[in-house]
């Protein structure tokens, strides 16, 4: 069996990011997505929130980090958003997907993966 994993979808941040003047002078939405297998699966059968790994904390963590930070690229942001959440969450595998939506004319969305870590 899988290792179980929790996920956010779609998640909207506003930050500074872009190279071009004109990307840097306003906040731009981003979309965030984020699975993390957990470190263990003790929350299955104890129901409780200490033993797994809380989306609401991660969310804000990411929240945090996109709000309290610029990057003219998004891979340093990706980076600092999966290096800050390996650490605090011990999470085995994770993989971010980070979408700058309509930055380029007929494109839905452009953006970076980032996979960290062995899926069991």
């Amino acid at each position: 069996m899988m290792a179980p994993l929790i996920f956010i979808e779609e998640m909207k941040v506003e930050t500074i990011i872009g190279v071009s003047d004109w990307e840097r002078s306003l906040p731009q939405t981003l979309l965030i997505d984020l699975e993390m297998t957990l470190p263990q699966i003790t929350s299955a059968n104890s129901d409780l929130i200490t033993d797994t790994i809380d989306y609401a904390v991660v969310a804000e963590r990411i929240k945090s980090i996109t709000s309290n930070h610029t990057f003219k690229l998004l891979e340093p942001l990706a980076y600092r958003i999966i290096e800050t959440l390996e650490k605090e969450f011990k999470a085995p595998w994770m993989k971010l997907k980070i979408s700058k939506p309509q930055i380029l004319p007929q494109v839905k969305a452009v953006g970076v993966i980032f996979e960290k870590g062995v899926r069991a």
